[in-house]
């Protein structure tokens, strides 16, 4: 494409700007569920480098199916928790979503928690994070007040979205999406999971 951009101007534009753009987020209200989120790499034992990525402790095709399975018409939360030494923009199939806030938390704690539970159940629910949170939830920046679909999810931070489920028109019945890291690499390497969203 090629872009010529004329000497003079034959329709005058706008005498200024506005400071801020019309209308507001809707409020979604609270949730009806808060689901927590773990984002997980495993180490090679060799190099110590990262071998995969996962979600939950699960890699993509993990034999025990779909976990989140959200029902048209609620509101969620979801908990990002964020164990990597990596920032990882995680991607919603099918919806949009308001970022709520992001508070630091102690990944160190909060992985041995985890592990603990594990190695009791490996199906057992990822911890609640409150009691490892060590400080104060901070607004999303002024470009993340708006609707998104990806949101960035920074190392020893819990990350909280919102979002109400619905079908796009015309659509009925159970549907199947995935949710992601949208960094090419990890959504390759396992860093990816499907969801069920249910009618």
């Amino acid at each position: 494409m090629e872009i010529r951009v004329g000497s003079r101007v034959t329709r005058p534009g706008p005498g200024k700007f506005p400071v801020k753009l019309p209308g507001s987020m809707p409020a979604l209200g609270g949730p009806s569920v808060t689901r927590i989120i773990t984002l997980e790499e495993v180490e090679n034992s060799d190099t110590g480098e990262p071998e995969y990525g996962s979600m939950n402790g699960r890699k993509f095709d993990d034999p025990r199916g779909v976990q989140e399975q959200p029902r048209v018409g609620t509101t969620e939360d979801w908990l990002l928790v964020n164990l990597t030494e990596d920032t990882h923009p995680i991607h919603v199939h099918l919806i949009q979503f308001q970022v709520v806030d992001r508070t630091p938390f102690d990944a160190d704690g909060y992985a041995a928690a985890l592990s603990a539970a594990r190695a009791g159940d490996p199906d057992a629910p990822n911890p609640d994070p409150t009691p490892y949170l060590t400080g104060r939830a901070t607004a999303p920046d002024p470009n993340e007040r708006g609707w998104k679909d990806t949101v960035r999810t920074n190392p020893g931070q819990v990350t909280r979205i919102r979002m109400r489920w619905d079908l796009p028109s015309g659509v009925t019945g159970s549907q199947r999406y995935v949710y992601h890291c949208h960094i090419l690499e990890h959504e390759d390497n396992s860093m990816m999971r499907p969801m069920q969203l249910l009618a």
